[in-house]
This record gives C-alpha cells, sequence and structure tokens, in this order.
C-alpha cells in the first residue's frame, strides 16, 4: 500500500467513526422523547365494603 492509500483508508475510518458517534448521540436523543410520550396506565383503587364480604360469605355457607 502506498501514502495515498493508506490516506484514503484513514479518512474513510474517520468518517465512518464520526458518522456512528452522531447518529449514536441523534439515538439517545430521541430516545428520550420517546419514553416520555408512553402514558403510565391508570391503577384503580376500589373499596369493599365488610357488608359485602360478609353477604357473600353467607352465600357460599
Amino acid at each position: 500500500m502506498n501514502r495515498k492509500e493508506v490516506l484514503l483508508l484513514s479518512i474513510g475510518v474517520f468518517l465512518t467513526v464520526i458518522y456512528w458517534l452522531v447518529s449514536d448521540i441523534y439515538h439517545a436523543s430521541t430516545e428520550d422523547k420517546i419514553k416520555s410520550r408512553i402514558a403510565i396506565p391508570k391503577s384503580y383503587h376500589y373499596e369493599i365494603s365488610k357488608e359485602l364480604l360478609e353477604t357473600l360469605r353467607n352465600r357460599t355457607e
């Protein structure tokens, strides 16, 4: 290999690494935005009265 081929190969590797870094940074910045759009499912809190439990217990006996 002569110097010109080594120089072109080095420039190609350098540009590939720069492209890889920029695309990784872009991916990381858009991934946070995607995660923030995900809605947390609502949790419902139900209160069961003791009278209801007693009624159900009496039906099964």
